[in-house]
């Protein structure tokens, strides 16, 4: 298995992993703003600054993914709760079915915190939802505190952590 950042030449390949596995764990259809981050990969993940996407190949298939950017404050349950100049946003998370549990998560989120510090983030921030499978445990076991359950008709659950600074030098 090797993970690393996505190269342009791979977006369709990593889209077409992230559409497929969404689709199969969501319970309703993906939204505009989920679209969009496949649709606009290259300018919101691969050529922007402080920002990333990792995905995890395995025989020339994308088995995982992970992504950061700098959290935008777009939630308004959030407002103020974090200094935009020094969060991320952890997002797109997901590994397919059949290479759930042999740790492929766990590397994915490990090489993104190594960024986040690089990058100079002093917290990251997500969002998942109670559906989907292992998510809540998984930001748990990483160190992420729950910071607001919406409960929502998506079951939204928030969480940060703050980077760990030089934890990999």
């Amino acid at each position: 298995m090797n993970i690393r950042e996505v190269r342009t030449s791979e977006v369709e390949k990593v889209s077409q992993f992230l559409l497929k596995t969404m689709g199969d764990v969501y319970p309703f259809q993906i939204g505009e703003a989920s679209l969009r981050d496949l649709t606009d990969m290259e300018s919101l993940y691969i050529n922007r600054s402080k920002a990333t996407i990792l995905a995890a190949f395995s025989k020339g298939e994308v088995i995982g993914t992970i992504a950061l950017r700098p959290y935008d404050g777009r939630i308004s349950l959030l407002k103020d709760r974090y200094d935009l100049d020094q969060t991320c946003e952890i997002i797109k998370c997901y590994v397919d079915k059949n290479a759930r549990r042999q740790g492929v998560g766990t590397l994915l989120y490990e090489a993104i915190e190594r960024y986040s510090n690089k990058a100079g983030y002093k917290m990251m921030y997500l969002h998942t939802h109670k559906f989907l499978p292992g998510g809540l445990s998984f930001w748990r076991k990483k160190g992420f505190v729950e910071t607001l359950d919406e409960f929502d008709e998506w079951q939204t659950v928030h969480f940060e952590k703050e980077v760990t600074i030089n934890k990999y030098e």
